[in-house]
């Protein structure tokens, strides 16, 4: 059986009627899934593992998160996506089955881009696509359009990390140097600084109320200056806490 290379024209012979092969003529590497043959690309990696902790913390830093530490060297993974080509930035579909919602609207990488050869990935781990492009297509959000999608390898480092008081596994984008959480991170009480002001604001708030309570001889009075301070606090505090978060 022969089918024709989606690059060059060229015959390329099936010995199976799924998986992958290399066209002969422009040595594309291709995958066949039941909704045709598609080609199969490689991005390559623009950050090395040594840059991993130094771009996390510099992410901390502008997120005003505790600073993180890694538990264990960075494993360099290649994930599968559909690629699917249209007006605007090319979209990408996970070709694996999951619900993480961390892969959802993942940018498509500014990188090279290579054939994709098991040889080139060295020991780094290969997640295996197991959803065809139909598929993909069907879950697209965008309503994919168009030609058929090409399937692209993106190079992702996982490692657990500690951030506070926090056990969480990040996945960084070995391409653009972007982390990614497997949940999110709370309000874990921003800096030690953010951490003096609000507690700074709480202590002047309870004095002050106190003060108005005991100062005032009309109890109505002091209800209703208490209730007023209360409400400054409350939105002052709710402030700075925006600020952390932020």
């Amino acid at each position: 059986m022969t089918i024709p290379c989606p690059q060059c024209g060229g015959e390329v012979r099936l010995q199976d009627t799924s998986g992958f092969v290399r066209c002969p003529y422009c040595g594309t590497s291709l995958i066949l899934d039941l909704s045709g043959v598609h080609p199969h690309l490689l991005y390559r990696p623009r950050h090395g593992p040594a840059s991993v902790l130094p771009l996390v913390r510099r992410w901390c830093d502008a997120e005003r998160l505790p600073p993180a530490s890694l538990l264990s060297p960075p494993q360099l993974v290649y994930y599968p996506f559909w690629r699917f080509l249209g007006p605007g930035r090319p979209r990408l579909v996970p070709a694996w089955p999951t619900l993480d919602t961390r892969w959802t609207d993942f940018p498509a990488p500014d990188a090279e881009q290579v054939v994709y050869d098991p040889a080139a990935v060295g020991a780094a781990r290969v997640v295996e696509a197991t959803v065809t492009e139909a598929a993909a297509r069907v879950r697209d959000a965008h309503g994919a359009e168009g030609p058929g999608g090409d399937l692209v390898h993106i190079p992702v480092y996982e490692v657990p990390i500690r951030l506070g008081k926090e056990r969480v596994t990040l996945c960084m984008d070995a391409c653009a140097g972007r982390p990614l959480l497997d949940r999110s991170p709370g309000r874990l009480g921003g800096s030690p600084e953010a951490a003096w002001r609000l507690g700074g604001i709480l202590t002047a708030s309870w004095l002050l109320m106190f003060l108005a309570a005991a100062g005032i001889p009309n109890g109505w009075l002091a209800a209703v200056a208490v209730a007023v301070l209360g409400v400054g606090a409350y939105w002052g505090i709710a402030a700075r806490t925006g600020e952390g978060a932020g």
